[in-house]
């Protein structure tokens, strides 16, 4: 297979344009001995006459016309190709993996990405549903370069920022006793059943219990749930009341009342990425993340 280099691609468009060696040397700000080494050099690789020689300049034969063509359009690509590579070299181009779980997917995602969009059109996102430890591996392999979760990895390569706080929320069966009030007081809830999440990071399993704790008393134990999902659908049979995020208010699932909760409490979502990345993209993405909640990072412990 014959073997072309950019610059004899170059010097041979320059000569092809201007069907002429000296006009096409004082274009390239080169002398003509050492252009016409390089196209002799070129069509000797080819093993095909690209010019045929005239008195008063060269004309192109129909094999160099072929390659002019091919020539122009490589040099059009060469130009977008590094065109891309200064725009993601910037953070205004490529593509940019995001891992996430659970309910990141109801608020707060979409208004990152949104926002993310906006100001990076060019930018490809692509996302990448999976919890904790699966994501971390994604990380430290290169699979995903930012990670939005409730659960906090403890590892001291990855670097966690607070991302959202939400409100607490209870969720109630629809033709529940408190469903009508706008403001549900933690005494109320002491003798409901509580729909506890099992498996799940302790800030949300251990959320009603520290509630119940801060105002002396036990929660009345209902049902487990293995997901926030599964545990507000035991809410609308009936099963019990249950302590969500406000984004989980999103899903509008029929027979559930949601009502906010008299309590300092806030569910934490958090991001989270390699600490020692050096990706302009990532960084422009933790700059929208900031720019909603404000920056507050934490390292592991």
């Amino acid at each position: 297979m014959a073997a072309m280099d950019i610059r004899q691609l170059r010097y041979f468009t320059a000569v092809a344009e201007e069907l002429n060696f000296t006009r096409a040397a004082q274009r390239l700000h080169i002398t003509q001995p050492p252009l016409t080494r390089q196209i002799q050099a070129l069509e000797a690789s080819l093993g095909v006459e690209l010019f045929l020689r005239k008195s008063q300049g060269v004309l192109l034969t129909e094999a160099g016309k072929t390659l002019l063509a091919d020539a122009r359009n490589l040099a059009s690509l060469m130009e977008q190709s590094v065109e891309r590579a200064h725009m993601a070299g910037r953070g205004q181009g490529g593509r940019l993996d995001i891992g996430f779980f659970g309910t990141s997917a109801f608020d707060l995602l979409p208004r990152v990405l949104a926002a993310y969009r906006q100001s990076y059109p060019r930018v490809k996102l692509v996302l990448h549903p999976g919890q904790t430890p699966a994501q971390v591996l994604a990380l430290r392999q290169g699979r995903v370069a930012v990670v939005f979760e409730r659960q906090v990895p403890q590892e001291p390569d990855i670097q966690v920022e607070l991302a959202a706080q939400e409100r607490v929320l209870v969720a109630l069966p629809a033709a529940h006793r408190l469903a009508r009030r706008k403001l549900i007081d933690v005494d109320d809830l002491r003798n409901e059943p509580m729909i506890l999440p099992e498996g799940l990071p302790p800030q949300m399993s251990g959320m009603a219990v520290r509630v119940f704790r801060s105002h002396g008393f036990e929660p009345k134990h209902g049902p487990r749930c293995r997901d926030m999902t599964s545990g507000t659908m035991l809410v609308a049979a009936g099963a019990g009341v249950f302590l969500v995020p406000e984004s989980m208010s999103v899903l509008g699932m029929p027979g559930v009342s949601y009502h906010p909760l008299r309590s300092r409490e806030k569910f934490d979502m958090y991001c989270f990425y390699l600490r020692d990345h050096q990706s302009p993209l990532i960084e422009g993405l933790l700059g929208i993340v900031r720019g909603l909640h404000g920056p507050t990072r934490r390292g592991a412990n």
